[in-house]
């Protein structure tokens, strides 16, 4: 079966010749390992080191001439799940500035754990990147796009390129279970995991709309650190990402609460247990919205772009789902199943208010393929 080809390669490609360490973060079963096997391919002298092997873990261990050495007669070395490894970050520091020329990836599943070990060693030294579930661009391109599939099973390449519905949803569901939650359980002060599945079951079920924090602590029964706390982890593991509200001018906009969303919806569709076709679904509105922002996220990754994002929402309610702001410059975006006309008002405050490009851009079933891949 031939490998679906993620926009990430070529940046990687073209990346090694820029004498950094190159870092690609991403959850569990995204296809960190099949990306970096695939760039290996490329260069037949290389080294791949595992850190979920004990042995593998052992070529790395102190810092010293001597493992520096053993990585001399290679043109790339490829270390993945590099959150495994003891202060992985000191050691790629010293094998980057004892071989100059020696190519380096590394990868970890977990940015809690890599990005606290690797940011202040490796300052000036290396590249960050994020690889997500296939995007909508990535499966179109291989002729493997179908929208219900997306929505509801989502987006991690084993599920793409299983067959059939029930053998998605086996795949999700495993992902979901043996995968996904593999990092939190390595995290010592997380003493109750379960109340942290509690914390995700309440965001899927609040799926698009505004969270309080204070909220969730008296529902959960825990206290507003711990779930500031959870929160920031199950960013960190590629999980939820927060969409922040747009601060602007207009004393009516809310500025306190955050919306939450997921990288994947077929992780959201396990954590609720509603595996339903979009016909039947009273949530179909809320996965159109995360669907249309995680996507536009990937698209503006893919082309390099970096954009700050953001929501608006007035008391009134009226609302706008996406805000992207590059350059200080707005573009709006409403995200609704079926193509409509907007409000006039929420046009104006825009346009007036907000100081927003053009007029806001609707995202439908009918225009999603232009907009998003």
């Amino acid at each position: 079966m031939a490998l679906i080809k993620r926009y990430l390669y070529k940046k990687i490609i073209e990346n090694l010749q820029n004498k950094k360490i190159l870092i690609i973060y991403g959850a569990r079963q995204v296809g960190k390992t099949t990306l970096v096997k695939e760039v290996i391919s490329m260069h037949p002298n290389s080294l791949y080191v595992n850190g979920d092997f004990i042995e593998d873990q052992h070529k790395l261990g102190e810092p010293s001439r001597e493992m520096v050495e053993q990585f001399r007669r290679y043109e790339l070395l490829v270390i993945d799940e590099a959150q495994r490894i003891e202060n992985i970050g000191i050691k790629l520091k010293v094998i980057f500035d004892t071989l100059p020329n020696l190519k380096i990836i590394a990868t970890g599943s977990s940015a809690f754990e890599i990005a606290n070990t690797v940011n202040e060693p490796l300052t000036g030294r290396s590249l960050s990147f994020s690889l997500h579930p296939i995007s909508v661009g990535e499966a179109l391109g291989d002729n493997r796009f179908d929208l219900n599939d997306f929505l509801v099973y989502g987006s991690y390449p084993g599920v793409v390129v299983a067959g059939g519905a029930d053998h998605k949803r086996t795949t999700i569901e495993d992902i979901a279970s043996n995968y996904l939650f593999k990092d939190v359980l390595n995290i010592e002060y997380i003493r109750n995991p379960r109340s942290l599945e509690h914390l995700l079951k309440a965001l899927a079920d609040q799926l698009g709309s505004e969270v309080s924090v204070n909220e969730l602590s008296n529902t959960l029964d825990l206290d507003a650190k711990t779930v500031f706390r959870y929160l920031d982890i199950m960013e960190k593991l590629y999980i939820i990402f927060p969409l922040y509200p747009h601060a602007s001018n207009v004393r009516k906009s809310i500025t306190k609460k955050k919306k939450y969303y997921f990288f994947d919806l077929g992780i959201r569709n396990a954590i609720v247990g509603n595996f339903s076709a979009l016909p039947e679904r009273a949530d179909k509105g809320a996965l159109w919205e995360n669907f249309c922002i995680i996507e536009r996220m990937k698209r503006n990754d893919a082309r390099g772009r970096f954009i700050d994002y953001r929501f608006w929402r007035s008391y009134q309610g009226d609302e706008i789902d996406l805000l992207e702001i590059e350059d200080q410059k707005i573009s709006g975006f409403e995200c609704k199943w079926k193509d409509q006309p907007l409000s006039h008002r929420v046009e104006k405050i825009y346009t007036e208010d907000l100081k927003g490009l053009g007029s806001i851009t609707l995202i439908s079933t009918d225009n999603f393929k232009d907009l998003l891949s």
